[in-house]
């Protein structure tokens, strides 16, 4: 063999570690373009904001611990919306009774709730008549406003938009309230207006 091709032969044999080199880089570039991209941060889940059902004239009736019936509430049609899991309700109406016999009777254009009927939220002409038990002094109360909260449970009405009371021919104006009708207490908020006659002694 020649002296020029020893000398190719030499030259070839130190550029192998170059070329091998070379080709672990480029094979190690094809690796990282060929894995899967991170997109960034999981996307949030798609909520649909259509009812999962719909139903005509449904009413929703809840019971306590000993099966007596405590709320009623009808409605026109009822649509279940199940993020957040309430029911939005046309046409409300809401029927309530306590031990003593207290009354509850609530009416508006739209309400909301949850499934147990538990609170209950009135909006537009919402109106609720509070009718005390037999024997009690004093008629119905009358809150009427444009958006009230009817917890059936703990006997609450209350509203944080303006309210107007009414009772025998008493009539009075708050810009909220909360009616507790287990005491008969209710607290109007802001500037209250009205009408209030003082019983005869």
């Amino acid at each position: 063999m020649s002296a020029r091709w020893w000398l190719v032969l030499e030259r070839a044999q130190a550029s192998l570690p170059v070329l091998a080199a070379a080709a672990l880089a480029g094979f190690t570039w094809w690796l990282v373009q060929s894995s899967p991209q991170d997109e960034g941060p999981p996307r949030a889940a798609v909520v649909s904001s259509a009812p999962d059902y719909e139903l005509q004239e449904a009413r929703v009736a809840r019971f306590d611990a000993t099966g007596r019936l405590e709320a009623v509430v009808d409605g026109k049609v009822m649509r279940h919306y199940p993020v957040p899991d309430r029911l939005m309700i046309d046409e409300v109406l809401l029927l309530g009774r306590d031990e003593q016999g207290q009354g509850l009777r609530a009416t508006a254009r739209q309400g909301e709730a949850d499934q147990t009927a538990e609170v209950v939220t009135l909006r537009g002409g919402a109106l609720v008549v509070a009718t005390p038990a037999s024997g009690t002094p004093g008629g119905p109360v009358r809150f009427q406003g444009e958006s009230l909260s009817v917890d059936t449970r703990e006997r609450i009405v209350s509203s944080k938009q303006p309210v107007t009371l009414s009772q025998d021919g008493n009539v009075v104006r708050g810009q909220s309230m909360r009616h507790d009708e287990r005491t008969g207490v209710t607290v109007l908020g802001g500037r209250v207006t009205g009408q209030y006659q003082v019983p005869g002694r």
